[in-house]
């Protein structure tokens, strides 16, 4: 029987870990499937620890808690990666639910294509019934594209929230996530490069669909342009970090980062008095592209000791 680790890394998030856990455990059409879901708690107190263990001695898919007490997104995902003993290794945040297949979905993706990794379609709402707006699409990841499709010529712009890896020929060593990007994030996109460059194929799973609920402390435009600037400093960082340095790359996109920031700015400058909505959107990009000059410095921590996402 094949056997699939649903991994959730959670940091002092109760309620929102309660529904990621419950979306998990609740998993339909896996009758072929041996699923263990492992929920791994990186606080430095444990708190995650009752949640876990009173749902888990309730109905549903076997469900484990895993303790990584030093705050940092890749430790989190690599403890949890150690402690799974499934064939796939998907990964589900906490502050997403999964729709019912969603699991079946993305088995039978990879057992159809083949291919070593597979990612799904991510929808965003607003907690407590808020309206999303206009930043719906900064927290969403939506491709119209049928199941199966390939998807490895966009790794750049994917990411393990809804994915699932073949365990062996992706997720091997002791800490397949860089954690020296622990508080920036990144550790994934990173991970996908190297995949790539190995000729390792990813593929799309349409129905696999996860929904994430967006929080009211960042339905704002201040913390999406803070999270666009980090994703641009990303996008240079994984040049930085291969081996050799890739400067050709980083140049490149450094010089995309002036470009952007050039136009995106004048075109903020010129909106902000008709249309503030798009001009709102012309100062995201704009971040994006500071945040490729800027790579090597003002980096802000999202993840971890520092700002929790």
């Amino acid at each position: 029987m094949d056997s699939v680790s649903i991994v959730i890394p959670t940091l002092n998030r109760p309620i929102a870990l309660a529904r990621a856990l419950a979306s998990a455990r609740t998993q339909t059409g896996v009758e072929d499937l041996d699923v263990e879901i492992l929920v791994v708690d990186n606080s430095a107190d444990g708190n995650a620890r009752g949640g876990v263990e009173a749902a888990a001695a309730g109905p549903g898919h076997r469900t484990l808690y895993v303790s990584a007490p030093v705050p940092g997104v890749a430790n989190a995902r690599n403890a949890g990666v150690a402690a799974a003993k499934g064939h796939w290794i998907a990964f589900l945040d906490d502050d997403e639910e999964a729709a019912p297949d969603w699991l079946t979905s993305h088995v039978a993706t990879a057992r159809r294509t083949g291919a070593a990794a597979i990612f799904g379609p991510v929808g965003a709402e607003a907690e407590d019934g808020r309206p999303i707006g206009p930043l719906a699409p900064y927290f969403s990841r939506l491709l119209d594209l049928q199941a199966g499709a390939a998807v490895t010529g966009r790794a750049a712009y994917l990411g393990t929230n809804n994915s699932m890896f073949e365990r062996a020929a992706c997720l091997a060593g002791d800490t397949p996530f860089d954690t020296s990007m622990n508080e920036i994030g990144g550790e994934d996109t990173l991970l996908l490069k190297r995949l790539v460059e190995e000729g390792k194929r990813f593929a799309w799973s349409a129905r696999g669909v996860v929904t994430e609920w967006v929080p009211e402390r960042r339905l704002n435009w201040a913390y999406v342009r803070k999270r666009k600037f980090l994703s641009g400093q990303i996008r240079v960082l994984t040049h930085w970090k291969a081996q050799p340095v890739e400067w050709t790359r980083i140049a490149f996109w450094m010089a995309a980062g002036s470009i952007q920031v050039a136009l995106h700015g004048l075109s903020a400058l010129i909106l902000s008095p008709f249309d503030p909505v798009r001009a709102e959107t012309a100062r995201v990009k704009l971040n994006g592209g500071l945040g490729k000059l800027l790579w090597m410095r003002n980096r802000p921590a999202l993840y971890g000791s520092g700002l929790v996402s």
